[in-house]
């Protein structure tokens, strides 16, 4: 059983409809989350608002089921009180380890035989080991990404309807519009370098709890008509197929389903230079790399990928590859299926 709230981000909701298996119920604590979920689920009432009485309530729901599985620091705190009310293990996968509130609260109810922790990469994964969460219980499971169908005509189709010509440079920030997320380092960025190259536009799609503050800013740079906002008009598998690269100007660890995604895609990928980031796509390698909240070092890198054709494709090819080594969908859920496993063979406490 995968249970989510509406706080849910949907780069983790992406996930989720990537790795669930046949079978597998999605259950959401109170109001839906805003985001488009690929994957059919069902409501249950939050007492007072409260997430630990909703799960409790689901207890009915859950006793079929092998795992309860979070998706989100409000989803961990219902799915924890079903665990304990059922006796059933709960893994809990988390975006990054990078806020130390959020790896408190884990850190409070942690423990063998009822909770397990899934993050994106190794850093992540010595970040909570710093945080002291039991070795035993925090596992890596790579981010998952599927190929964009059919591209071509894909990009033709959502080209036309954002009014972009195909000459024209399409930089994506896709990432959920969160704290640290960088966007309006992307906007500065995208200002910059538009003093040396016209023909680039910025697009930031989807939404989150910072959208307003993103277009506020965007409208500051001088260059707001080249910016576009589709919303959730467009899909994940849409802006990737009409971009020509992808930006991610975190400032801190945000996650990397992002970078993931754009990578199996075929873009080449400018972002900051964050343990995680770098561990799924190297500098040089696999993307190009600047400091955190610097944006003439953001300008840099997306610069010198928009004057260099010949490097932007081999980031692009090499990035591809790797993706598609470490992020298949099938690979990640059989990995997903191992810690399953292992936290259905302990006893719950």
């Amino acid at each position: 059983m995968h249970i989510l709230d509406g706080t849910a981000r949907a780069d983790m909701l992406d996930q989720l409809a990537l790795l669930a298996g046949e079978g597998d119920e999605a259950v959401c604590v109170g109001p839906p989350p805003p985001h488009r979920l690929r994957l059919p689920m069902v409501s249950g009432h939050r007492p007072f608002g409260s997430a630990r009485l909703a799960g409790w309530r689901l207890r009915y729901r859950a006793e079929a089921c092998d795992v309860i599985h979070a998706w989100s620091l409000e989803a961990m705190r219902a799915a924890a009180e079903l665990a304990l009310a059922v006796g059933k293990p709960m893994v809990l996968s988390l975006a990054c380890a990078a806020d130390r509130e959020d790896v408190r609260a884990v850190r409070r109810i942690v423990g063998p035989g009822l909770f397990h922790v899934t993050v994106p990469t190794d850093s992540d994964c010595a970040a909570l080991g710093r945080a002291r969460l039991p070795a035993g219980a925090v596992w890596v499971l790579p981010p998952a990404a599927e190929a964009v169908p059919d591209r071509p005509a894909t990009r033709r189709r959502v080209r036309e309807s954002l009014g972009i010509g195909e000459s024209t440079h399409v930089v994506a920030a896709p990432d959920p519009m969160i704290r640290h997320a960088g966007q309006h380092i992307a906007s500065w960025a995208h200002a910059i370098v538009r003093q040396v190259v016209q023909d680039v536009c910025l697009l930031l799609p989807g939404g989150g709890p910072l959208a307003d503050h993103v277009r506020s800013f965007a409208t500051t740079t001088g260059y707001n008509s080249q910016v576009l906002f589709p919303g959730e008009r467009l899909s994940p598998h849409e802006v990737l197929a009409a971009a020509d690269s992808a930006a991610f100007f975190h400032e801190r660890a945000i996650g990397v389903a992002g970078v993931a995604a754009a990578m199996v895609a075929g873009l080449p990928v400018v972002a900051s230079r964050l343990p995680d980031v770098a561990e799924l796509a190297p500098d040089g390698e696999a993307s190009l790399l600047a400091e955190p909240g610097d944006p003439r070092a953001a300008a840099a890198v997306l610069l010198k990928l928009l004057e260099d054709r010949g490097l932007a494709d081999r980031l692009a090819g090499t990035a591809r590859r790797r993706a598609e080594r470490l992020c298949a969908p099938e690979s990640c859920r059989c990995r997903l299926d191992e810690v399953y496993a292992a936290a259905a063979a302990e006893k719950v406490y």
